[in-house]
Formats: structure tokens, C-alpha cells, sequence
């Protein structure tokens, strides 16, 4: 099976100039489609004074933060049109949009960097770290003449 990604770069900047309004709510819906966020979701959304949002969800309480992809990193949506008939056929994803920065929504806790999500995008400045040739990593070096850890 093969899983063929439909999309160019074209596609992609022309939706990064109106990006979606993407949300990630930590529930499973037996649904597929869009969802009239801005009626029934947006408008009850309350900033709080250290700037994270309040919201609910079918009553369970949502807390929630706009979060921002790292420098040089764009999110794409892709949708599946026409699924396979069966598992060994080949798939086609389409291009559904492009962002660079989401809400991400926590239950009844603020989201923060040891959540899962905020780990994983954490990773991904750090693996380029990791990865980079050390001529690609600026080093700072401490400054002639100063002891660190008293040695």
C-alpha cells in the first residue's frame, strides 16, 4: 500500500495568507468534516489575565493557550476524499489547508511544556541541535578568566 500526498508549494503559501482557525481538543468526535467553530465555540472563549484561554466542552471545562510552531516549521492539513476499499489499496491525501499557529486545549488544566504536544514541538528545535554540523551551532564560550562550579 502506498499513500500518495497531493499538494504543491503553491498550495500552501496561498493558505498560509487566510490560515484556518485550527483547534486541538483533546476529545474524540465520531464525526468528520468542518465545524462551525466561530457560532458555537469561539464566542465563549474567555482571555484570562495571564493570557490563556477558558472555554468548554459538552460541559467538561477547557483550558486552552494559542501555541505558535517553531521558526521555519509550517503545520498542513491533508483530507482523505475516497477511502480504499480495502487495506492493501493505495490511499490519496489531498491538501486541506497550511498554519503556523494553533489552540491547544488542555481539560481543567492550563496547558504548559510538560504536556505531550508541547514536548513533541520542544523536540523538534532540539533535534535540529543535535543533528546540525558543528559548523551550523554557534558555541558560546564563557569569557577568558572566569571559574564556573568553583574548579
Amino acid at each position: 500500500m502506498a499513500i500518495n500526498l497531493k499538494l504543491s508549494p503553491k498550495d500552501v503559501t496561498n493558505s498560509l495568507n487566510k490560515p484556518a482557525k485550527l483547534q486541538y481538543i483533546p476529545a474524540t468526535i465520531n464525526g468528520d468534516g468542518p465545524a462551525n467553530l466561530e457560532q458555537f465555540f469561539t464566542p465563549y472563549a474567555e482571555i484570562q489575565p495571564d493570557g490563556t484561554l477558558r472555554n468548554a466542552l459538552r460541559g467538561y471545562p477547557l483550558q486552552g493557550k494559542v501555541t505558535i510552531l517553531p521558526e521555519g516549521y509550517t503545520g498542513v492539513m491533508f483530507q482523505e476524499t475516497k477511502r480504499p476499499l480495502s487495506a492493501d489499496d493505495d490511499r490519496t491525501l489531498t491538501f486541506a489547508g497550511a498554519f503556523r499557529e494553533f489552540t491547544y486545549w488542555n481539560y481543567d488544566r492550563i496547558p504548559s511544556r510538560n504536556d505531550p504536544l508541547a514536548k513533541a514541538l520542544a523536540w523538534l528545535q532540539l533535534s535540529e541541535v543535535l543533528h546540525a554540523d558543528a559548523d551550523e551551532v554557534e558555541v558560546k564560550k564563557a569569557p577568558e578568566g572566569n571559574i564556573k562550579n568553583g574548579h
